[in-house]
């Protein structure tokens, strides 16, 4: 069975790009803020450099932008109305990231509010040169682990014996309660 080659291409930016490049993280702010309705939002903003002695970082431009977008993706899930169009077993698709990708001031720039049904509300913009500003609402400390991803780093955790846990996906699934290794073979 031939690979649909948007997915061939997707997986090919990940797997250029995540744990390839060394990255020096310059700034991480995380807040919470006030939400709709008297809940609790959140704002995040990581500012990184692409360092890299041999190549120009540039290179890793559309790759950051694309592990970056497709790990909010992944660990995004619906929210209040938008549950109406989620679709559970989604792939993140070149499509999607052409749509909220665009040129300004030199910059390439990524944002997306919703997408199939997950709220993302995710801005990335790269800066000639390697900077990279990540930008989060209302995803809680999310972010943190995407960089850890993007590093090739694994992030430990525990988890309760026979416990409901939701997925990436915003899906209810069961768990034996062991350690898992995450990583982004998870995206």
């Amino acid at each position: 069975m031939r690979e649909d080659i948007n997915r061939k291409e997707a997986n090919r930016l990940l797997e250029y790009t995540m744990g390839i490049i060394n990255i020096k993280i310059l700034s991480n702010e995380f807040r919470e803020t006030q939400g709709y309705k008297g809940e609790t939002g959140s704002y995040h903003k990581i500012v990184f450099q692409v360092e890299e002695d041999d190549v120009d970082p540039d290179i890793f431009a559309i790759g950051i932008l694309f592990s970056l977008s497709s790990m909010s993706f992944a660990y995004a899930a619906p929210r209040g109305c938008s549950e109406n169009e989620f679709i559970p077993d989604e792939k993140w698709r070149l499509g999607y990231f052409i749509q909220g990708l665009e040129l300004e001031c030199g910059k390439l720039h990524f944002s997306s509010d919703y997408i199939s049904g997950r709220m993302m509300k995710t801005e990335i913009i790269y800066e000639p040169g390697g900077k990279v500003t990540l930008t989060t609402v209302n995803r809680g400390r999310n972010a943190d682990r995407w960089m850890i991803l993007l590093q090739g780093k694994h992030a430990l955790k525990v988890v309760n014996s026979q416990r409901d846990i939701k997925n990436g996906n915003g899906q209810l699934r069961k768990d034996n309660g062991h350690i898992k290794k995450a990583d982004a073979t998870d995206i």
